[in-house]
C-alpha cells in the first residue's frame, strides 16, 4: 500500500472521529483489556522465539534487564515480583553445548572486578568529586531512599560525605550517603555554621 493512501485513511479516520464526537476512539478503548492480553501474548511469543533462535542473545538481554532492575529506582513491589524471575534465568546456562547444563550462577570476571574497584576506590583521595557510577552505587545500596528523610530519591539527588574530607573522611563508599537536595542543603548549612 502506498504511503499517501495510509495518510489519507488516517486523516479520514480522525475527521470521522471528530464528526461523531469521539465515538470511534471510545469504541476502540472499550477493547483495551483485549489489546493488553494480545500484547502480553505477543511479547511472550517473541521472547520464546528469541530464546529458541539465539540463546546467547537472550542470555545477554536477561542479564542486562536484571542489571537495570538492580540500579533503577522502581517500585519495591514491582522489583520483588520481577527480580526472582530474572535472577533465576540469569543463573541458568541458556546455551546447552554438548548436552551439558550448569546450574550455578554465571558471574563474569568483569562484574566482580568492577564491583571490587568501586568498593576499594576513594580510600586515599582527598578530591571532593565522586563519580556518577559511585553515586548510583551508593543510592542503590540505600534502595534509592534519602538517608535522612527516607523519601524516594529523584534524578538530581546528592551524595554527601558522612565524615568530611577535611576532618579525615574519604571518598570510600562506606563514607558516602545519598541525600535528597533539601536534606543535603540543610546538612551543608548546619555544617558550615
Amino acid at each position: 500500500m502506498r504511503f499517501e493512501i495510509v495518510i489519507f485513511l488516517i486523516a479520514a479516520f480522525i475527521i470521522a472521529n471528530i464528526y461523531t464526537d469521539g465515538k470511534y476512539v471510545k469504541t476502540l478503548y472499550s477493547y483495551k483489556k483485549y489489546y493488553q492480553m494480545a500484547g502480553v501474548a505477543f511479547a511472550a511469543l517473541m521472547l520464546y522465539i528469541l530464546i529458541k533462535k539465539t540463546p546467547m542473545r537472550a542470555e545477554q538481554i536477561v542479564s542486562v534487564s536484571n542489571d537495570y532492575l538492580k540500579y533503577l529506582p522502581i517500585d519495591r513491589n514491582t522489583s520483588n515480583i520481577i527480580s526472582p524471575i530474572l535472577d533465576f534465568t540469569s543463573k541458568q546456562n541458556f546455551s546447552q553445548q554438548n548436552n551439558q547444563q550448569y546450574n550455578y550462577p554465571i558471574v563474569s570476571m568483569q562484574e566482580q572486578a568492577a564491583k571490587r574497584r568501586i568498593m576499594q576506590s576513594g580510600s586515599k583521595g582527598t578530591k571532593r568529586s565522586v563519580s556518577e557510577t559511585k553515586k548510583k552505587f551508593v543510592a542503590s545500596r540505600q534502595t534509592w531512599r534519602c538517608a535522612d528523610c527516607q523519601s524516594q530519591l529523584n534524578a538530581w539527588f546528592e551524595v554527601d560525605h558522612k565524615v568530611r574530607l577535611e576532618h579525615g573522611g574519604s571518598n570510600h563508599v562506606d563514607n558516602l550517603e545519598a541525600l535528597c537536595r533539601e536534606c543535603h542543603g540543610k546538612k551543608t548549612a548546619m555544617e558550615n555554621l
